[in-house]
Parts: structure tokens; C-alpha cells; sequence
């Protein structure tokens, strides 16, 4: 074996293991909590014609004997050309002499997974006690690893999908019945919000995507499209109304999540959210009534490229 490998994702596709993704990005979620991973700010750069974006996202788990930088780009108009809309690679370097490793050329997926894996962790984390139907907002990518990956950790539970591409949205519904999922699509997200008390935003959109009296007590919101400065799904008037919100990490998103929107609006403090990490872990427990309203909001972080790029690595035996 060579001391550097490049592994497509054809090699990579055999290897998924959804409850070991999801097992690997928990523990993730938790170390960075604890402080236990060096990850500056990410790298990113915005496109505007055609509409896309790069995030290079880096970092070291304590103890690790590599290092990751992952390279993701979204262009969202390429669905237009008949192209995917993801590409990306993961580089793992060896820390002890800086050499690289692997690398992961695998077209985006292993973001996408990583990703699929915390929305569905950060969706039952603050579930409320009697899950009525799952709303999810876009009919992209990622929404659709997220119909299928939320019975893993939720159970089967309907699906409530809307997007402002309503074509779009029926594509993905039929894809997903075909699996075995229960899929309605509505033509509009107040419909969803109406029918939903878990909803997911997936989306690229630079304006909240619904209003804060469209949401209905006991909902509980995972917003995963504000992933760089300038995005925003969900209205900063909500916050007043929201019991508890958890990030991936509260720095980031902050920086450049939805939590941040309400930030730089005045509606809450910088340090109004906590860790999703130490919910998960028990060191912070919140307890949830079943009329209010809870958000995750993620922003994706290298804490969980580390995780998902560490445990293909094993079970590859690289």
C-alpha cells in the first residue's frame, strides 16, 4: 500500500453505515462542546454568477494522529445543466509529520451524509413528546438524505415537503415513495409549518423563508441552510417566541447561522444558545414543554468532517 491513496467515491459508496455515521458525528457533536477540537472559523468563498459557494473547513480532533481539511462548493444552478449541485474532497494529513494521507475525492457526499447524520440528531434532540409530521423546506440533496435518514433515529414518520419548485418537490416526493416513505407535498410552507411540529429547512436562501406567527406552538425547527454570511431561513421575530436553541457550534453560527441574524437584529444575545454537543452528552439538560417552540440550528462543522472521514478511513483499513 502506497503512502498516499486518493479513493473515489465509487470505492467509498459500499462503505456507508448510516448508524455508524450517525454514531461517529454524536460523538463529534460532543467534543466540540467540550472544547476537545482545534477548528478556526471556516474559509469561504461566494460566487454570484453563477450562484455557488465553497466552505473549506479544517481541523484536529485532541490526541488525533491526523488532521482533516475538507473542501465543499455548492453550485446551485448546475441541476439546470443535469449536473449535481455538490462536489468536494476530504485531505487527511498525518499529524505527526504533516504528510498527507488520504484523500477523499468523493464528490460531496461525505458532507452531505455528515450533514444528514447531525439534522437528524439535532431533530430528535428537542422532538416534542408526540411527533404529528415531519415539514421539510427544499427538495434538494439534502432534503432527500433527510427522509431517509430520519427513520434511523425517529422512527417512520410522515413527510411534509414543500419547495418553491413545485415540480421539483414531486420529483423528490415519487423518488422517496418509491423507498417506502410517506411523502405529501403542499404548495406552500404555511401549509407545511400548519401540518408539521418537526420541520427541517434545507435551503440556500438569503431570506427567512417564512414569517414567526406561521409557526405553531410545539414545533420544533432544524435549520440547516444558513451556512455562510448573507443566508437566513428562519424570521428573526421567532426568536422571541422560541424556548430553547441549540447549535452545532454557537461561535459559528453566530457568525454566519440563523442565530446570528437575530443576534445582529437585537432580538437575543450572543450567548442565548447552547452546544448541541452538551445536550447531547447530558452535561445540559432541557426540558421541553409540549406547546413551545425549539431551533438547532447547524452550520456544519469540521468536528463532524473529521469524524465521518476518520471512520471510512478505518473500516477501509487506510
Amino acid at each position: 500500500m502506497s503512502d498516499f491513496e486518493i479513493v473515489g467515491i465509487d470505492r467509498i459508496h459500499p462503505h456507508l453505515d448510516r448508524p455508524k455515521v450517525i454514531e461517529a458525528v454524536k460523538e463529534a457533536l460532543i467534543l466540540q462542546a467540550e472544547g476537545k477540537i482545534q477548528s478556526p472559523m471556516p474559509g469561504q468563498l461566494i460566487f454570484k454568477d453563477p450562484y455557488g459557494d465553497c466552505h473549506i473547513k479544517y481541523g484536529h480532533a485532541e490526541g488525533a494522529k491526523t488532521f482533516t481539511i475538507k473542501i465543499a462548493n455548492g453550485f446551485f444552478e448546475n441541476t439546470k445543466r443535469g449536473l449535481p449541485a455538490n462536489h468536494g474532497m476530504i485531505l487527511v494529513f498525518n499529524a505527526e509529520t504533516g504528510a498527507p494521507k488520504v484523500l477523499f475525492k468523493d464528490e460531496g457526499w461525505m458532507t452531505a451524509w455528515r450533514t444528514a447524520a447531525a439534522t437528524v440528531i439535532a431533530a430528535k434532540a428537542l422532538a416534542p413528546p408526540k411527533i404529528e409530521a415531519v415539514g421539510i423546506a427544499g427538495a434538494g440533496l439534502q432534503s432527500g438524505l433527510t427522509i431517509e435518514w430520519l427513520p434511523d433515529i425517529l422512527g417512520k414518520q410522515k413527510i411534509v415537503l414543500w419547495a418553491r419548485d413545485r415540480a421539483k418537490a414531486e420529483t423528490l416526493a415519487a423518488e422517496q415513495r418509491a423507498g417506502g416513505a410517506e411523502v405529501e407535498t403542499v404548495a406552500t410552507i404555511g401549509e407545511m409549518l400548519a401540518k408539521s411540529n418537526v420541520v427541517v429547512t434545507a435551503t440556500p436562501s438569503h431570506a427567512a423563508l417564512f414569517t414567526a406567527d406561521q409557526v405553531r406552538p410545539g414545533t420544533h425547527i432544524v435549520a440547516i441552510g444558513a451556512d455562510t454570511p448573507g443566508k437566513q431561513e428562519v424570521p428573526e421575530a421567532l426568536f422571541t417566541r422560541i424556548r430553547h436553541i441549540v447549535c452545532d457550534d454557537v461561535v459559528q453560527c453566530v457568525d454566519h447561522g440563523d442565530v446570528g441574524c437575530a443576534v445582529r437584529a437585537g432580538i437575543i444575545e450572543a450567548d442565548r444558545a447552547v452546544m448541541l454537543g452538551d445536550v447531547l452528552s447530558g452535561k445540559i439538560k432541557l426540558e421541553r414543554k409540549a406547546d413551545e417552540i425549539t431551533l438547532a440550528d447547524l452550520t456544519g462543522i469540521a468536528a463532524e468532517d473529521i469524524a465521518i472521514s476518520g471512520l471510512f478511513s478505518k473500516v477501509m483499513g487506510l
